[in-house]
């Protein structure tokens, strides 16, 4: 139990620098506010994980988010798919232009 706490410290107090030297390298911009918030949800996690752990919930946040991953990645071939039939269909279609040009061309060779 002491070895947990004393993990979960040692991993907090490590972030913190880091986190600290982080925000020190970046200059003054427009994205050190997003960092920030980014950093402060990182926090929430790194410290609700030890009540997590209590009422063993770290196991439904993981498969949340996997279910969340596996739908994206499900929405993101999905795209992919959709794209692939609209390049096939504009493909088949330059195809068959290209067909009927040549044989347009053949026939007025042909006649003179």
């Amino acid at each position: 139990m002491f070895t947990y706490i004393y993990d979960w410290i040692k991993n907090l107090v490590f972030y913190l620098i880091l986190m600290t030297m982080l925000m020190q390298i970046i200059p003054d911009s427009d994205y050190k506010k997003y960092i920030r918030f980014f950093t402060g949800l990182v926090l929430i996690l790194l410290l609700a994980r030890p009540v997590l752990g209590v009422f063993q919930l770290e196991g439904e946040f993981e498969n949340l988010y996997h279910s969340m991953e596996y739908r994206q990645n499900v929405k993101e071939m999905e795209r992919a798919r959709e794209q692939f039939e609209s390049a096939e269909e504009g493909y088949f279609e330059w195809q068959q232009d290209m067909v009927s040009e040549s044989s347009e061309g053949r026939e007025n060779a042909d006649e003179k």
